[in-house]
């Protein structure tokens, strides 16, 4: 039997197949198929040559979401919410940091006005009704949803998060009376307290429904043609995956579903290898992505922006800039010259591609430079045009009345300035220092420009997974079945009622337990983890503290005390003697699956074996000069093999760069390991 990943990324869609019984992994990496990724998806899948029946785990990561919600390509969705509320999404928060930006405009909500429709009700944060439910009002409404043919309705009552019950009989309701439109009620996606956030969240969880379900149905059909009898699965945002059936329900969830991967994938890596702190660093085609990763686990957040639109959700903390191998090189209206951040993507992609691309890009430039093998692109499965690359650079050349070489160089090093400048936001800017860190990069075209970023920031050391381009559909294999859920409860720690915590986290865990019910994983694979919000009374915003499954009157003093250290460390300063305030209670399920094993890989000496070692080529360094750097073949190099720089290693999905005065040694897992001399 068989365990597969697929990422569909924005220029290629990628694969991994692992052979339960051998162990041995087998990698694909196809062109992406924007009008339709799960096309670019079976295709992946067909590289493989096996029967899909034999797949007995399927994990999926896509963009589907993330498109349609950057690219406004959503359902026609509508919004029900208590009378009095329906502005919510245009008037948003006021604390807004572009508040002296005099061209500032706000952006366009996602549902017109027409469609956001209000109904008389209303309850209070104490969970009593205050004003009962007016059904008639419904009526209304569908009758108006119905005639402005809206696909998809986000129901968002104030203080449904207390107390869903006007929020179940709307939803139950609207699935009798308009069941062509598919139904998002808050309550069921984020029952905390922030009225703007959880509305916004809705509205993006129903504005993308209905191109979600259909995308899986495609999917699913196209997999049930081919016999496959397992379970779909969809990687999360949170770092967990959840089966399709959720994902319907909550595609939300999904929006930062492929990127995430890498990101658990680089901390599952490096700590087995023996590395707890370290920066991923993740370029694809089209994008470049980084995350922290801190006693082997990475950092999250309660919130994400997408287009300035918050979604109240956990997401894995990752930050991304358009700079990939094909962001576009071009020169403003000053004459400055630009990399990024628009893509020449999967179609046309680069110009050396032959797909009819025109324009510069980071590909084009590397292969101008000599960095990249015309012959090897994919592993010799891709042809490419160094010629058609010249071309294109020549618009740059000429502008600047430079050589292509030199063209070719500037482009390359700025993209590597934006991308130091991505990992210092995410390092340095939040009191870290790159150098208490090692960096795993992945991607097609993450380690052809690692050392030189690593170096900019003084990072010391740079992992290079095996087949780096496809280390995120890896990462997918690494990851367990996650459910999150939590419920505003405000009061002083010193007030809080132990009995009535302890019964909001049964509730939630209830909620956890019936999805992974749903979903077949048996009790004694189920870890739960329990957390508590807390701020000092009068701040806005709340540091997260892990709890005990079971709150006794005893653990508040440890919680306060845990609360202190955290605010210290994060912030440099505390206040042991102010009094705390519980916002939030979070219950965090976590389904465990089977994992791969890192398979180890045969030794060697320190110097590679002669079959390894490819030749030499020239690469251009500036004015005018060019530097031998030896090549080698990575599928021969051997563990305890020492690289001296520089060098070029090359393998089907990915080019790794050893610069000057760099070693590379290869580990007992086959890990590249480049050491700077910083």
């Amino acid at each position: 039997m068989y365990r597969l990943s697929t990422d569909v990324g924005g220029t290629f869609t990628d694969g991994v197949l692992l052979d339960e019984t051998t162990g041995e992994i087998a990698v694909s990496k196809v062109s992406s198929t924007p009008v339709n990724p799960a096309i670019g998806t079976i295709q992946s899948m067909e590289r493989f040559r096996i029967p899909i029946n034999e797949v007995s785990f399927f994990v999926h990561g896509t963009t589907v979401v993330i498109n349609a919600l950057i690219e406004g390509k959503g359902a026609r969705t509508a919004l029900i919410t208590t009378k009095g509320f329906r502005d919510v999404l245009e008037i948003r928060r006021s604390n807004r940091t572009e508040m002296y930006n005099a061209l500032y405009k706000k952006p366009t909500p996602l549902i017109p006005r027409h469609l956001r429709l209000e109904i008389k009700e209303r309850i209070g944060v104490d969970r009593e009704v205050l004003i009962p439910l007016k059904i008639s009002d419904l009526a209304q409404i569908i009758e108006h949803l119905r005639k402005e043919k809206v696909e998809s309705i986000a129901v968002c009552l104030i203080n449904a998060y207390a107390n869903p019950e006007h929020e179940e009989e709307i939803g139950r309701l609207l699935n009798e009376q308009y069941p062509e439109a598919v139904v998002s009620l808050s309550h069921n996606i984020t029952r905390r307290y922030y009225e703007y956030e959880r509305t916004s969240t809705t509205v993006q969880n129903a504005y993308v429904m209905p191109v979600v379900k259909r995308y899986l149905r495609s999917l699913e059909e196209e997999l049930r043609k081919r016999h496959f009898q397992s379970v779909l699965q969809i990687m999360q945002s949170n770092g967990g995956i959840m089966t399709s059936a959720i994902a319907r329900e909550m595609p939300i969830l999904m929006v930062e579903s492929g990127p995430v991967a890498g990101a658990i994938g680089g901390a599952q890596l490096a700590s087995m290898i023996g590395y707890n702190n370290v920066i991923t660093y993740d370029m694809g085609g089209t994008t470049a992505k980084t995350s922290i990763i801190r006693g082997g686990l990475p950092e999250t957040s309660d919130q994400y922006m997408v287009e300035r639109r918050p979604i109240l959700l956990p997401v894995v903390d990752i930050r991304e800039i358009g700079a990939g191998g094909g962001s576009i090189a071009w020169i403003d209206e000053a004459g400055a010259l630009h990399v990024g951040p628009q893509s020449a993507g999967a179609k046309p992609g680069p110009a050396c591609y032959m797909q009819g691309g025109v324009e510069p890009t980071v590909t084009d430039a590397d292969l101008q430079l000599g960095i990249l093998d015309p012959d090897y692109f994919l592993g010799g499965e891709m042809n490419i045009s160094p010629q058609l690359g010249r071309e294109a650079i020549k618009k740059v050349a000429h502008h600047f009345d430079i050589s292509i070489d030199k063209a070719a160089l500037g482009i390359i090093r700025i993209v590597n300035n934006n991308m130091s400048g991505l990992l210092r936001s995410m390092t340095v800017k939040r009191g870290y220092d790159p150098r208490d860190f090692a960096m795993v990069a992945f991607g097609g075209a993450g380690p052809t420009h690692a050392a030189a970023v690593a170096g900019e920031l003084s990072i010391p050391t740079v992992i290079v997974p095996p087949s780096p381009g496809v280390f995120s559909a890896w990462g997918m294999l690494m990851t367990d079945l996650r459910h999150d859920f939590a419920q505003t409860y405000i009061k002083l720690m010193s007030d809080i009622d132990v009995n009535t915590v302890n019964g909001i986290f049964r509730d939630l865990e209830i909620q956890v337990r019936e999805l992974f019910k749903r979903e077949s994983i048996p009790d004694e694979n189920i870890v739960m983890t329990y957390e508590m919000d807390l701020r000092y009374y009068g701040q806005e915003h709340t540091l997260t503290v892990s709890t005990p499954s079971k709150l006794m009157h005893a653990d508040k003093e440890a919680l306060n005390k845990s609360f202190d250290e955290l605010h210290l460390r994060i912030y440099g300063h505390n206040a042991p003697e102010e009094p705390k305030e519980v916002v939030s209670l979070k219950v965090i399920g976590t389904g465990k699956v089977r994992k791969p094993v890192l398979q180890t890989i045969s030794r060697g000496g320190k110097t590679p074996v002669s079959e390894s070692r490819l030749g030499e080529r020239k690469v251009y360094m500036e004015d005018g000069k060019y530097q031998e750097f030896s090549v080698y073949q990575r599928n021969k190099l051997l563990a305890e093999n020492i690289i001296q720089g520089p060098a070029i290693i090359e393998e089907p999905t990915s080019t790794t760069v050893i610069e000057n005065e760099q070693i590379c040694s290869v580990d007992q897992y086959g890990n590249l390991i480049i050491t700077l001399n910083i």
